[in-house]
């Protein structure tokens, strides 16, 4: 019996040995930088281990952890660490969490930690470094460094001719020795085509050129003689040679694609001359029709490594576009219009000549079948929602004018087949041209555009695109839809309005074709992206619509097909959000930043007519803030504003620029342009210029902070506190001018008290103004104030009289509450750092002090109470409007009611108008 047990334990220890994953030196572990850095020497830390990268958490992380990855990498040092996934969110296994380096380890892996694969994160919480850019002496550069894969790291001794089997590839069984040696030396194979008897690698078409890629299950019992004998057979991981540099293979592979293609032309002209049968029979020839590629896009052959398709050179077409060739692929690359009837002085260009780019030349398209349809998609691509029919007469007297004159240059380009794009035809709902079908020219034709002339396109721009540069009019008619929290124009979270309460929408079967709707009912163009997963920011209040899915012909995003959203089915971290065309205004061009560090900071200058004369000049700082400074970010495409800036000693201006040219500039936020703000008419500057001149300084992240306004209605209620107990409130101002003409320390005030929340649903981390050095100790209550007035509480008349206030101080500015998979990071305990992290929120309770209106003087009532966050606008947010908080109050002298609270931007002007004037208490008065 003894023995048996022996024998059971001693085989249940060797299926532990032989099922544990290999474990990894310190030199095989590979560390790579991956994600949206700006350059090769920052990114997010990845690892690769037990065959697969993964990410590492930056739980515990110092500058120590953050050194040895970059000396593991080549570079001399770190110069930081990055938090909260700010390269990105990696995928795939989070290999480490809480790694403890002393700094003097050579390898990620001699560092302490919880162990491969044990974590209690998230991949928000992957952790990125910034290296410095000097590398150190002897390693590779970070170009080369970046494109190394593991199974070359670790066998760089040995030559490349002769790959070593992976490590972590499992042993081939006996009976298959034969065919899967080459296997298990290639590791994971990456095929092109799933039909292991098919391989039609060349005869693939432009609709799946590119590297389509997909990882299949070994061909165990099929012969792969074809492959075995390959010797650039990828091992493992790595990638064939010739795509490391896929510009250089394609520049070896020209001299054989010219036959290639001389082929393939013929094979097409043959194909399209036979019938529809015909074509179906011949389903095996070199050049398939359009319809047998669709059908073969889920026919991939096996075979699992990297190839490119070389007889194309073009990559990453759209997936779904359709082209008809002439002699060769039409990628229609940019659009312009070129006004020829009317002389161009800057501003809009809404009709004009199409050219379009093609192989980085200018064409012209002929405008033989181009009807309204293809209009719309031009004027979409240049930022218009619509377009209109013109004067044909006039462009053709004009046509008929150049052509005939022999000694005119349109006369040369015409008669040239390179020079036309011809047989355009979209529906209208397309995004791009090039999706449409269209040829460069007609092979059976000898004349280009016989009978025709080059296409014209008159658009229509939005409403709140002027010519004459003032501020952009109101809708005649109130909008359902709006975008928030955008840093750009023509950016934001969409939300609708739907029985008077503005929603968001949820992002499933969320596509490019509902997004251009809503661009086009902004009065933007089509859309460029289709954003997702609440990517600009979580909204508040309702979600309105989930499922919606539009042809693309309707002129409101209302009258696509949607499902409505039941209560509390759906969060607010699937909100939708567009990015819009927008057209070229020129606005662009009239203000600069000069001085700064960088491109996003400096002093502003802006080009302004001073005596009939247009000149540069600098900007008057005297009421200089934090909206003038976010029309100035975003007119120059720069997003958000971080600092608006009254003194710019630091930063010199322009030569051409030293004098002041604009003054008393007051902006509410919503303009276009510097220009189109409220102004002085004449030059007046107490301040003077030069070093007190304005300037700013621009982010493409901001926080956005919004008051929790249920909390505020089901915590509110009175109490009469004694004064003796009110001594530090009244030290700091949280009680009414009368309580200084009171007997103290006896008697009592009536305190309005109630619990506030508020959240940080933007995408950067809210912090205070102030740095730590400067903030105010208050004996009192023995705490710091980072922020002197962080939040106004009033109680206004239903004519909007203010009847009491009250302020909180910023003492303890923290991450109270964060909601799974986001770790606190912000703390007021031993003077820590002072902030609210990104989708995190802090609470005051309602018994601290502060927390309160000082209502002894109100008479009983019905009454507004109003909360402001960030009420001064001292700290930028990406969106000031949800910053404030309204309910209906009714006080009886005993009691006090709230209901109906809100955020002051979650209503109609309609419904708001309501609410304010709403005499009896109801909660379903909408």
């Amino acid at each position: 019996m003894l023995g048996h047990l022996l024998c059971v334990g001693s085989l249940s220890t060797l299926l532990l040995l032989l099922l544990s994953p290999p474990l990894l030196s310190a030199q095989e572990v590979t560390v790579r930088l991956a994600g949206t850095g700006r350059s090769t020497n920052e990114g997010r830390v990845e690892v690769f281990y037990n065959g697969a990268w993964g990410t590492v958490c930056d739980d515990e992380v110092d500058i120590n952890l953050a050194n040895v990855v970059c000396r593991q990498l080549g570079f001399q040092q770190s110069l930081t660490w990055a938090h909260s996934a700010k390269f990105g969110e990696g995928q795939g296994m989070i290999w480490l969490d809480n790694v403890r380096c002393n700094g003097s380890e050579a390898s990620l892996a001699d560092c302490r930690s919880n162990g491969w694969g044990v974590n209690d994160c998230s991949h928000a919480e992957d952790l990125g470094v910034i290296c410095s850019s000097d590398r150190r002496p002897g390693s590779a550069p970070a170009e080369q460094a970046s494109r190394q894969q593991p199974s070359q790291q670790r066998s760089r001794n040995q030559p490349a001719q002769a790959p070593q089997p992976e490590s972590v590839a499992p042993p081939a069984p006996p009976a298959a020795t034969a065919h899967t040696s080459a296997s298990s030396r290639m590791g994971h194979e990456i095929a092109l085509n799933r039909n292991p008897t098919n391989s039609r690698r060349g005869t693939s078409s432009p609709r799946r050129n590119g590297h389509e890629i997909q990882i299949l299950r070994r061909n165990q019992g099929g012969s792969r003689s074809n492959q075995q004998g390959s010797p650039a057979v990828p091992q493992g991981h790595e990638l064939p040679t010739r795509l490391v540099n896929g510009a250089s293979y394609r520049q070896r592979q020209d001299t054989g694609r010219t036959s290639q293609q001389a082929v393939r032309r013929e094979a097409e002209r043959q194909v399209n001359r036979q019938s529809q049968s015909q074509s179906q029979s011949q389903s095996q020839s070199q050049s398939p029709s359009q319809s047998q590629l669709r059908n073969e896009r889920h026919q991939q052959s096996s075979g699992n490594h990297v190839e490119p398709e070389p007889d194309f050179q073009d990559v990453g077409l759209e997936p779904e576009t359709h082209y008809t060739q002439g002699s060769d692929r039409v990628r229609l690359e940019e659009v312009r219009l070129r006004p020829v009837l009317s002389s161009h002085r800057g501003g809009l260009v809404t009709e004009g000549v199409l050219e379009v780019k093609n192989a980085g030349r200018w064409r012209h398209v002929c405008d033989q079948g181009w009807d309204l349809s293809s209009s719309r998609v031009v004027c979409g691509m240049l930022g218009y929602p619509s377009a209109e029919p013109f004067d044909q007469n006039a462009y053709r007297k004009l046509w008929d004018s150049k052509i005939a004159d022999p000694s005119s240059r349109l006369r040369t380009l015409s008669g040239k087949k390179g020079y036309w794009v011809e047989k355009v035809q979209c529906q209208g709902v397309e995004t791009s041209l090039s999706q449409c079908p269209s040829q460069l020219s007609l092979s059976r034709s000898d004349v280009p555009c016989r009978g025709g002339m080059h296409a014209v396109v008159r658009c229509v721009p939005g409403y709140q695109f002027t010519h004459s540069g003032r501020a952009p009019a109101p809708p005649a008619t109130q909008p359902v839809v709006r975008l928030r929290s955008g840093p750009r124009l023509g950016e934001g979270r969409v939300e609708v309005l739907k029985e008077g309460k503005w929603g968001s929408v949820s992002d499933h079967l969320w596509d490019i074709t509902a997004a251009s709707v809503v661009c086009r009912e902004l009065g933007f163009g089509s859309a460029k992206e289709a954003l997702n997963r609440a990517q600009l920011g979580q909204g508040t209040g309702p979600i309105h619509m989930n499922s919606v899915q539009c042809t693309g012909r309707e002129r409101s995003i209302m009258a696509c097909h949607y499902r409505d959203v039941p209560l509390y089915t759906i969060k607010h971290n699937q909100d939708v959000a567009v990015r819009c065309n927008v057209p070229n205004t020129g606005l662009q061009a009239t203000v600069r930043l000069a001085g700064g560090r960088e491109a996003m900071e400096g002093r502003v200058e802006v080009l302004m007519e001073v005596g009939g004369v247009k000149r540069w000049g600098a900007v008057c700082s005297e009421n200089w803030g934090i909206n003038e400074a976010m029309v100035v970010c975003r007119q120059l495409g720069f997003g958000f504003a971080s600092r608006a800036h009254q003194e710019t000693w630091y930063w010199p201006g322009s030569q051409d620029a030293r004098d002041l040219v604009l003054s008393g500039t007051h902006c509410i936020g919503t303009e276009m342009s510097i220009q189109q703000c409220r102004r002085n008419t004449n030059l007046y500057c107490p301040r003077g210029g030069d070093g007190k001149s304005a300037g700013v300084s621009c982010v493409d992240t901001a926080p956005d902070l919004v008051l929790d306004a249920q909390l505020v209605q089901e915590t509110a209620y009175l109490e009469d506190r004694p004064l003796h107990l009110l001594t530090c409130a009244n030290e700091e101002n949280c009680l009414s001018s009368s309580a200084a003409r009171m007997n103290w320390p006896y008697g009592h005030r009536r305190l309005l008290r109630f619990s506030s929340r508020i959240m940080n649903l933007g995408r950067a981390d809210f912090r205070p103004r102030a740095t730590r050095e400067s903030w105010t100790w208050h004996q009192c209550h023995r705490h710091y104030h980072s922020i002197e007035v962080f939040t106004h509480y009033d109680l206004l008349t239903l004519n909007g009289t203010k009847v009491a206030e009250g302020h909180k101080a910023s003492f303890c500015l923290e991450d109270t509450y964060c909601p799974e998979g986001l770790h606190k990071r912000f703390s007021c305990y031993n003077m820590g750092e002072q902030g609210i992290s990104v989708g995190c929120w802090d609470t005051y309770r309602h018994d601290i002090d502060c927390q309160w209106v000082d209502i002894t003087d109100i008479r009983p009532g019905e009454y507004i109470f109003q909360v402001e966050v960030n009420p001064a606008l001292d700290m930028a947010e990406s969106d000031f409007q949800n910053n404030v908080m309204r309910c209906r109050c009714k006080y009886d002298g005993a009691r006090v009611f709230m209901f109906g609270c809100h955020a002051g931007d979650a209503y109609s002007a309609e419904v708001e108008d309501l609410f304010e004037h709403q005499r009896q208490i109801s909660n379903n008065f909408l």
